[in-house]
């Protein structure tokens, strides 16, 4: 019978960012949480997330808000930096990353931001020969798919180089399949071999002491599929908070139509709570937030 590996009790974390909140994420990094598990440690890494918009305005006013002495705990209890972003177009919209249009330029602005931040903590760690930021974190940039046409074709090659030029982050197409030249694994699969091939050993910093949320305004998802039994009235609440009374009043004639769509809404939301019953708290947690995603897209 062979041994479990160890696991780690205090692991570091992962914050996840994107450029807009409408920016879509791997399922892997849907949850607030992430559990791995290899033939060398088990543990569950918390999952926490922000948003960063490329503007050249909001790129400085995020990195002043992170240079700040009181940042440098919560940079030591970070073990990866996740950038999700949409792959670009050939003609990005003038509303930017709003709606997912981001440019070339903005993925390496931002990419190059982050970057900043996270060499300014361990600069400033050897300055004064402290080691409150001595770990060296997981960089990843992920491109999601676009629904702009036409993309701006660049290589696997390209994009490798563009994440070197800004500090380091490995490229992740998340639409690849198989494996390169190398035999190594692309999209989502080198997504997972690079996260359990990571170190996420915290040792005695216990990062979740570190309020994170407080701190920086991170938020980390904890809706569980218990959360999501909502009643038929709130539903047409949320519809009325994001439409307006007046539209929902225009709509009157369609009233037995919207009837069946909240009705189909409770009974999917009762099927999502009952498949959940039986799963980890992790996965569940995972399931909730992509149901709550999919009702917020239909109303």
């Amino acid at each position: 019978m062979s041994t479990p590996p160890p696991t780690i009790r205090h692991p570091l974390r992962i914050l996840v960012l994107t450029t807009s909140p409408s920016t879509p994420l791997p399922s892997r990094l849907e949850g607030s949480d992430l559990p791995l598990t290899t033939p060398y440690y088990s543990t569950t890494v918390p999952i926490w997330r922000d948003t960063i918009s490329p503007t050249p305005a909001a790129l400085q006013s995020w990195q002043d808000e992170w240079r700040v002495p009181e940042a440098a705990e919560v940079m030591q209890s970070l073990g990866a930096w996740i950038a999700v972003v949409r792959k670009p177009a050939v003609r990005p919209r003038k509303d930017g990353a709003e709606d997912g249009g981001e440019s070339l330029d903005d993925i390496r602005d931002t990419l190059t931001a982050i970057h900043k931040v996270i060499s300014h903590h361990q600069d400033t760690s050897l300055e004064r020969a402290t080691a409150v930021v001595d770990n060296e974190p997981l960089l990843l940039v992920i491109g999601m798919p676009q629904p702009l046409r036409p993309l701006l074709e660049m290589s696997c090659d390209e994009w490798e180089d563009l994440g070197l030029d800004c500090g380091g982050w490995q490229w992740i197409d998340s639409e690849a399949k198989g494996k390169n030249e190398f035999g190594e694994k692309l999209g989502l699969e080198r997504l997972q071999e690079a996260l359990e091939a990571n170190e996420w050993d915290g040792g005695d910093f216990d990062a979740d002491e570190v309020d994170l949320e407080s701190e920086l305004g991170l938020r980390r998802d904890e809706t569980t599929v218990d959360d999501i039994a909502v009643e038929r009235d709130d539903v047409v609440g949320i519809r009325e908070a994001i439409l307006g009374q007046d539209t929902l009043d225009d709509e009157d004639d369609e009233g037995d139509a919207q009837v069946e769509e909240l009705e189909s809404m409770m009974l999917k939301m009762q099927a999502i709570k009952e498949k959940g019953a039986g799963m980890p708290e992790a996965d569940r947690k995972r399931l909730a937030a992509k149901t709550v995603r999919d009702i917020m897209k239909t109303i």
